[in-house]
């Protein structure tokens, strides 16, 4: 009988510890269609619900500040951000909810893309020229203008910054009517291999000559480097920066429907590894739990900073 009664308190504790998450609303707000936040977001809206009954859904949106924005106003519950962007929201002190992470997920790879004919090799060469910034809202115009002021291209050098998404960007590389691009996002991105594969001649410009100034001011870069297997006819590898993306949720949360969220997403983490989605396999496998704490400047939910205590060795 004591044994029977351990058993069945056992049980009772594990269905306290599993949050009833079953026929949920969860709104997940990620990135353009072409992205890797849209194709990840919708894996874990996938996760999720099989592991946790939870009804979740995606949205197409502008990226990284159309994601806060969304968080902010109550149209997203669970958003994909980049690091900076979120950092310059916290430092909007905003009235309302603030914002929580439940985990840094994977870096994104910055890429500053030319013709290859150009002469533009490195961000220096930018002084003077017309560059795409990314979208509007999107966590690609937040790099852009941080590195752009940090190597003093501005439009008072006579830098000129417009603002395009991807593919976009791409088209207007192709008529000449930029010179260069930034964009944020995994390796290989897609829409730049499908450029490449149909005869587009393009390099990624180094961006070595201010890594040192940029770690020094930000912490969510991190130097890294684009190999030059990456894409199609690079000689050479590129030294590049990496920003951290963050898994972000309102403070309000439930702790214990964070903790799930969170639990569920590491749990699935090997099969994600071995997914069929290329962008979803290669996120997947950088997906650490010792890393996925580093939210700096953004504080973990409550729920989230449960589970890495529980798995904590």
């Amino acid at each position: 009988m004591p044994r029977l009664t351990a058993v069945l308190a056992l049980l009772v504790l594990l269905a306290a510890c599993q949050p009833d998450l079953a026929g949920q609303q969860l709104r997940i707000a990620t990135g353009n269609s072409s992205g890797v936040y849209f194709q990840l977001g919708s894996k874990l809206a996938d996760t999720w619900h099989s592991a946790l009954g939870i009804n979740a859904s995606t949205s197409s949106t502008q990226g990284s500040v159309d994601n806060l924005n969304q968080l902010h106003e109550g149209k997203a519950d669970v958003a994909l951000v980049a690091a900076d962007a979120a950092s310059k929201d916290e430092a909007k002190q905003l009235p309302g909810t603030p914002l929580r992470a439940l985990g840094r997920i994977y870096d994104d790879y910055i890429q500053v893309v030319a013709r290859a004919d150009s002469g533009i090799e490195r961000m220096s060469d930018l002084r003077g020229k017309r560059v795409s910034v990314g979208g509007t809202d999107s966590g690609v115009t937040v790099v852009a203008r941080n590195l752009l002021e940090l190597a003093g291209l501005t439009p008072a050098t006579g830098t000129t910054q417009v603002q395009l998404a991807l593919q976009p960007s791409l088209d207007a590389l192709a008529a000449n009517q930029v010179d260069a691009f930034f964009w944020s996002g995994g390796l290989p991105t897609p829409a730049i291999t499908n450029a490449l594969a149909k005869g587009e001649r393009l390099r990624l410009v180094n961006l070595e000559e201010l890594v040192k100034q940029v770690r020094n001011k930000y912490s969510y870069y991190d130097a890294a480097t684009v190999p030059k297997t990456a894409y199609a006819n690079m000689a050479d590898s590129v030294t590049t920066l990496v920003v951290h993306n963050l898994l972000m949720v309102r403070q309000d949360m439930p702790a214990d429907e964070a903790r799930a969220l969170v639990r569920a997403l590491f749990d699935a983490q090997p099969t994600l590894a071995e997914d069929g989605n290329q962008v979803v396999k290669l996120a997947a496998q950088l997906l650490d739990v010792r890393a996925a704490i580093e939210t700096s400047p953004i504080t973990l939910h409550d729920g989230a900073l449960e589970y890495y205590r529980s798995v904590k060795q």
